[in-house]
Parts: structure tokens; C-alpha cells; sequence
């Protein structure tokens, strides 16, 4: 059986390497480096896949960890990274989210132990699903807010006609990171909201209503209409470049809100409980 902690161990240097040399072949320059980097951090994905696969945390005995969490939301961060490298031949997106992966996984490390006290009634299909599509659809939401973040900040130099030098010359075009960006929300919006939907039907037979006025509900629905907005317009309006850019930007930050303030300060049903 592999111990969370070796596995942990392994992730952590294999992405850790990806992130240094993404970072050296970025300011070098060096084709050679972000290709590294590439490779470095699949593979750290294929090792944490067999790890995850393997089931090694199902070594504690109530479950998962709360590092288990953090660990499983760097798996689909840098499972999108990969997507994109792999869809769009572009290194920019898995160097971004090497360092994403690495910071989640050093997230984890002092949890390992934590135990999620999770309710027997979660303990279900359906809840898996709730829980494995609202995460590949906020880590798609990353690679967009990425990918918008790149766009604003490279269209906003380019219009003040400021020379572009250095890595910034490497990075992809406009036209590719709007791509990019469109790929993820028109993928991550149906996720997203089977995300949603299945946890507001799971709520009624386990708390008495589909709606509960949870604070987590409440800023869920916010994000899921604002991603109906973007989504709709991608699709049937033709939004291209700053608006979807920006909208994404966005929703990401709102995605944060809710997972690091909502979850953390508020009393909501979806905190984590730690023994």
C-alpha cells in the first residue's frame, strides 16, 4: 500500500520540478525548458493518478482527508492543463498550472490526517457526482480565468502600443487564448451545472428542501447565472475577446469567494468538519 505521505512526496518534486523549469523556460526564453516542464508535470499526473487509483487514502479509517480534497482539485487542475497542452499545442497553460498543482499539493500536506467527517446520506453515487463535476468544472474555470486574465493584460499592452519583449513575446496569441478561453467555459458550463442541479435534488430527501438558503447555495446559483450569461452569449451571440475575458475573471474570483470564505467562515452545510 502506498503511504499518502510517500505519494504526496513524489507529486510534490515531480510538479515542484515542473513549476521551476516552466519558470526557467519562461524568463530564458528555452523551448527545451517549457518542454520539460511539460513533461515533468504529466509525469506527476500519471503518478498521482495511480496513486489515486490505487486508493491509498482509503488506508485511514473514516475516509477521505481534507488533504485528500486539495490533492484530488490539483489532479483535475492539471488534468485541464493537459488537455489544453494536448487540444491546442500550447505550453503556456500546463506551465500556468504546474504551479497551481504544486501549491494545491503543498495545501494538502498538513491535512493528510485531517479526516472529512462526511454524513452516511452523503455517502453515495450521487454525491460523488455532485462532487467530481463541480471540480473538473472549477478547475476548466481556472484554465479559463487563465487564459483571460493572459488576454486583458496582453490586449491592454498592445492597445497602449507598449513594445512586448522578453517571455512576453512567447506567449500565444489573443486569438488562442480566446480559444482557450471558450473551450473551457462551453465545457465547464454543463458540468458546472449538473454540478448544481444534482446537489439541489440530493438536498431534499437529506435536508427538508431543494432550496435551504445556505450561503453556499445562495453564491453557487449567483456563479451559475452568470455562467448562463457567459456560456449563452459564447454560443449564441458570438462573444468574442474582452467581454468573455473579463466575465470569466469574474466568476473565477467568485468560485474563490465561495470555496475559501464561504466554505471556511460561514456556517453553511458545506464546511469542512475536522475531527
Amino acid at each position: 500500500m502506498i503511504s499518502p505521505e510517500f505519494s504526496t512526496g513524489v507529486t510534490l518534486l515531480l510538479y515542484g520540478l515542473a513549476s521551476a523549469s516552466g519558470i526557467v523556460g519562461m524568463v530564458a526564453r528555452s523551448p527545451f525548458w517549457r518542454r520539460t516542464c511539460c513533461y515533468l508535470a504529466a509525469s506527476g499526473f500519471i503518478f498521482q493518478t495511480i496513486s489515486l487509483a490505487t486508493g491509498f487514502h482509503k488506508a485511514l479509517p473514516d475516509g477521505l482527508s481534507l488533504g485528500a480534497y486539495l490533492q484530488l482539485m490539483a489532479w483535475f487542475v492539471v488534468l485541464c492543463g493537459l488537455a489544453s497542452w494536448g487540444k491546442f499545442k500550447q505550453e503556456a497553460s500546463l506551465i500556468f498550472a504546474s504551479p497551481l498543482g504544486l501549491m494545491l499539493f503543498a495545501m494538502s500536506a498538513p491535512y493528510l490526517q485531517a479526516v472529512v467527517e462526511v454524513p452516511h446520506y452523503l455517502k453515495a453515487p450521487f454525491y460523488a457526482l455532485h462532487i467530481a463535476t463541480l471540480f473538473l468544472s472549477l478547475a476548466l474555470m481556472a484554465l479559463a480565468f487563465a487564459a483571460g486574465s493572459l488576454f486583458l493584460f496582453l490586449e491592454g499592452r498592445i492597445k497602449s502600443k507598449q513594445y512586448m519583449k522578453g517571455f512576453w513575446q512567447d506567449m500565444p496569441a489573443l486569438a488562442m487564448l480566446d480559444k482557450i478561453n471558450a473551450f473551457a467555459t462551453v465545457v465547464a458550463y454543463p458540468l458546472y451545472t449538473l454540478g448544481i442541479v444534482s446537489g439541489l435534488i440530493w438536498a431534499k430527501p437529506v435536508f427538508g428542501a431543494t432550496v435551504t438558503g445556505d450561503p453556499k447555495e445562495v453564491i453557487s446559483i449567483v456563479i451559475w447565472l452568470l455562467f448562463s450569461v457567459l456560456f449563452n452569449n459564447r454560443l449564441t451571440k458570438g462573444w468574442r475577446g474582452r467581454k468573455p475575458a473579463r466575465l470569466a475573471v469574474y466568476i473565477f474570483i467568485l468560485c474563490l469567494f465561495s470555496i475559501i470564505v464561504v466554505n471556511t467562515f460561514m456556517e453553511t452545510h458545506h464546511a469542512f468538519i475536522r475531527r
